[in-house]
């Protein structure tokens, strides 16, 4: 007989069914209310009179309030817990966006872009955090899958805005709509997240010996820790790992319609190397989970590094556009799940508070980010576009080695059967 509070099909807890379905909505929320901004991005530069060079300097100002800010987020989810920061924050995320929106000056411009800058770092550990609470009680792998809903958000943000501008909607009555979204999609999701301190998670649960390797998805028993430099010496190849699968995703969004352009791709084609990457890669979430678990992590960022390797060197050994749009699907396959694995894996460092690992490797990753872009462009300049292939390959090779540091089971199967939400 089905127990009352459990679904028939899954046979797992209701409420356990709701929080999946709650972080679901906030990835998706966390996808959609920054990509609805960008395709009003020319209007705000000419609203503003400003040059690119200003404007690219304003944008910048995103990556600075996330370095900034992002230290934060584990504080405020020992505070507040990772539910209520990755609700409440995307109301705040969306009030920067309305702001960004309504700005008068460049100054106005810059200082939004960073509240939502500094904003989306601390939700984005958060509601990985709540997610990964969320996957212990699933008992299988399902991080990736959020993932997916985060694409699927930014996907269908980028077509909402761009419809939206093509209506002649003002962008501030825009934004104010997108806050409105952003807010009664959190608010319904906060009720269905897990209750209680994240640190209720690692308290008293057994930890079996494993030979595989330092990190995975076992919790820790009260004064089961790693000694603090391997602690971070961990963090910082977690870190290495996730900015190095975040690299032939900027290749495709920043330097891809340039490469194809010099390639003689049509007009009309310029964007493509955006759009097989990301496709590939929402497909790659979707499965990803039955994949870790599968396979283990180990083999997931391994078999993803060569894959992205591979895609970045066929992109680079051909001169013509099919072989560079192929070239930038497979490295979509390869590095598709390779920032949730390392999320996952920063969660379960011995010794850290919740959310702390995540904090590190998420401003780390972050500052990675900020750092390699303005490299990337001077090597262009002086070698041509293609270096930014070599730039997306190198973020495969960083994946073929820091491979090591992960567990070799599937990240959520130690956590089968640990118990419903309280």
């Amino acid at each position: 007989m089905t127990r009352p509070d459990s679904a028939p099909v899954t046979g797992r807890p209701s409420p356990v069914i709701k929080a999946r379905i709650a972080v679901c909505l906030t990835f998706l929320a966390n996808g959609l209310g920054f990509s609805n901004l960008v395709p009003r991005y020319p209007e705000v530069l000419a609203h503003l009179g400003i040059d690119k060079a200003a404007f690219g300097q304003a944008v910048m100002f995103s990556a600075i309030g996330a370095i900034l800010a992002g230290p934060a987020a584990s504080w405020c989810i020992a505070r507040f817990t990772s539910a209520r920061v990755a609700s409440v924050g995307m109301m705040v995320l969306g009030l920067g966006l309305l702001g960004a929106g309504l700005a008068g000056s460049w100054a106005v411009f810059a200082l939004c872009m960073a509240w939502v800058g500094g904003t989306d770092a601390v939700v984005d550990v958060a509601q990985n955090a709540h997610g990964l609470r969320v996957e212990r009680r699933w008992g299988s792998s399902i991080i990736t899958s959020f993932h997916a809903a985060w694409s699927l958000g930014a996907v269908l943000g980028a077509a909402m805005g761009q419809a939206v501008a093509g209506a002649g909607v003002p962008i501030g009555l825009h934004m104010a709509g997108v806050l409105v979204l952003l807010t009664v999609v959190c608010a319904a999701a906060l009720p269905w997240t897990i209750p209680g301190p994240d640190s209720r998670d690692r308290a008293g649960t057994v930890r079996e010996p494993d030979p595989a390797g330092p990190v995975g998805a076992r919790s820790a028993r009260p004064g089961d820790r790693y000694p603090r430099p391997l602690a971070v010496g961990v963090v910082i190849v977690l870190g290495l790992m996730c900015a190095a699968a975040m690299f032939p995703e900027d290749v495709a969004g920043n330097w891809s319609s340039l490469l194809l352009a010099e390639r003689g791709a049509a007009p009309g084609a310029m964007g493509m190397g955006m759009v097989c990457l990301q496709t590939i890669m929402i497909l790659g979430r979707l499965v990803g989970d039955a994949v870790v678990d599968r396979l283990g992590a180990r083999a997931v960022i391994g078999g993803g590094g060569a894959l992205v390797v591979a895609g970045m060197a066929l992109a680079l050994v051909t001169s013509g556009v099919p072989g560079t749009l192929a070239g930038m699907g497979v490295a979509g396959a390869g590095c598709a799940v390779a920032v949730p694995v390392a999320y996952a894996a920063a969660d379960d460092v011995p010794g850290l508070r919740p959310g702390r690992g995540l904090t590190i490797v998420s401003w780390l990753s972050r500052l990675i980010m900020v750092i390699c872009p303005p490299i990337v462009g001077r090597l262009a300049d002086a070698h041509g576009t293609r270096a930014a292939l070599v730039y997306g390959l190198l973020g495969g090779v960083v994946l073929l080695v820091s491979w090591p540091v992960l567990r070799g089971a599937g990240r959520a199967r130690a956590h089968a059967g640990e118990g419903a939400l309280s």
